[in-house]
């Protein structure tokens, strides 16, 4: 039954995508990375889930559909306002929640399961996961998360390292020398930079680092410390003794995590 969901619930997310294709049967550029993109958020969500092992067959179910749906509204977005940028479009974490019940997804699961499942992909976004969240949608909430923040780290470390080129990647921010010292202490202490405190490239690759005060599962840690993925953006940045403790600091967290109980929530879309 689990297995038979997914594909049925993938199989109508392909088809709204396909809305998006032309004649040929191609999408542009921009929508296709949001494509591969939902692919790689679905299997970090099972390596995810591999590693924890007190997860059920339906936790592992609702987890793969918040992965599979949690930027439904992307392709719209990006048709209509040509840019992925949130604050000059829609907040697409509420627009993708909508849309699960609009295009009628996922119509033969219990009811709690589909509302935990738009719950997590509404605030999938968030700079934090509200104080009133629903506690049973929580672990739900906190996957999509970690799994999507994860995808975006891999695909930033692309980007920056040149191997991956995307103009719909606007950060509006100028590739100057140096860095915001206050934007390096915040991230220092493990909390979120605000995105309009930012000053330049440097600010923004600093900020990530607090990213690490925002993976809830020990696996989720286990797979960012496996693949290095601060160290290779730290790579990217200036040489600073500051920034070699940022790093470190970020690396105490992720190892503290290991086989500790899930951190606070705390992210934001720019």
């Amino acid at each position: 039954m689990d297995t038979e969901t997914f594909t049925q619930a993938r199989a109508a997310f392909d088809r709204h995508v396909a809305k998006f294709r032309d004649d040929a049967g191609t999408l542009p550029f921009a929508l296709e990375a949001k494509f591969k993109h939902t692919g790689e958020v679905c299997e970090i969500t099972e390596k995810i889930v591999a590693g924890e092992a007190r997860f059920s067959p339906r936790d592992t179910l609702v987890f793969r559909l918040c992965s599979l749906f949690h930027d439904l509204s992307r392709f719209d977005q990006f048709a209509q306002f040509k840019t992925f940028l949130d604050r000059h479009s829609f907040d697409h974490g509420d627009r993708s929640a909508a849309l699960i019940d609009e295009l009628g997804l996922v119509p033969e699961l219990p009811a709690e399961d589909r509302a935990c499942i738009i719950d997590a992909v509404r605030v999938h976004n968030k700079f934090a996961i509200p104080a009133d969240f629903p506690a049973a949608h929580l672990d739900a909430a906190r996957m999509v998360r970690d799994a999507d923040k994860l995808a975006i780290l891999r695909l930033i470390i692309r980007f920056f390292t040149g191997d991956y080129s995307d103009p719909t990647i606007k950060l509006e921010l100028p590739d100057t020398p140096g860095w915001t010292p206050s934007i390096l202490e915040t991230a220092m202490r493990g909390e979120c930079v605000v995105y309009t405190d930012m000053k330049n490239v440097n600010d923004f690759k600093l900020g990530l680092f607090a990213w690490s005060s925002d993976i809830n599962y020990p696996a989720s840690a286990a797979l960012a410390l496996d693949e290095d993925l601060f160290g290779r953006i730290r790579a990217t940045l200036p040489e600073s003794d500051k920034i070699d403790v940022l790093l470190n600091s970020a690396r105490i967290r992720l190892e503290a995590l290991r086989g500790a109980n899930a951190n606070p929530s705390c992210r934001q879309n720019p």
